[in-house]
């Protein structure tokens, strides 16, 4: 998928053209094209056709617009959760190379033990933590770790010197690939 602009990205840098076409849709002058108000998910094929074609007044086109504008403070709110869970995942990948690689002393896990008591769910105080709660480890074979993420399961190397081009350049796990595919995030990578 990706994001359709209703009103046409394009039309920031043409402020005439964007000015009437803002007044035709019924949109305030300062109504912001860049935003989760007029952004819609379109396949690449109808978002490439569709292009910087820009809509006249229509019941249908109205209706997109009233969508987005229904939709958009869930959608904005979405969008932070996600980013907030992908620094949360990228801060415990960081602890995860540090324990594996023995730099994570008492000290340090226990200021995080503090840290993740005052923000556990009270049935999980008891519970161990885990720094990556997103993957298990299958077995292990001639230096290769095979395991089980959310995004399936793939194969890594078994030593704590792993080589930076495993890492995933999203999540910044120590990556465990299947094919192109990270297993922890899902990122497609072929380079």
């Amino acid at each position: 998928m990706q994001v359709d602009h209703v009103i046409p990205e394009s039309l920031l840098e043409k402020p005439a053209e964007l000015s009437a076409a803002l007044a035709t849709l019924g949109r305030p002058p300062g109504f912001e094209v860049n935003s989760f108000d007029n952004w819609l998910p379109a396949c690449s094929p109808c978002n490439g056709v569709k292009g910087e074609t820009v809509f006249e007044p229509s019941p249908l086109v109205q209706l997109l617009l009233q969508r987005t504008a229904a939709h958009a403070a869930a959608a904005k709110a979405l969008a932070a959760e996600t980013v907030s869970q992908r620094k949360i995942a990228n801060a415990l990948n960081v602890l995860e190379r540090a324990q594996e690689d023995g730099k994570l002393d008492e000290e340090i896990i226990q200021t995080l033990a503090v840290f993740v008591s005052q923000h556990r769910s009270p049935e999980l105080l008891d519970q161990p933590i885990l720094l990556t709660p997103l993957y298990e480890i299958l077995f292990e074979k001639n230096g290769i770790q095979v395991v089980r993420g959310p995004y399936g399961i793939g194969g890594r190397p078994a030593s704590k010197e792993v080589h930076p081009s495993f890492n995933c350049a999203n999540c910044g796990s120590i990556g465990a690939w299947n094919g192109a595919c990270c297993i922890f995030c899902g990122t497609l990578d072929d380079e």
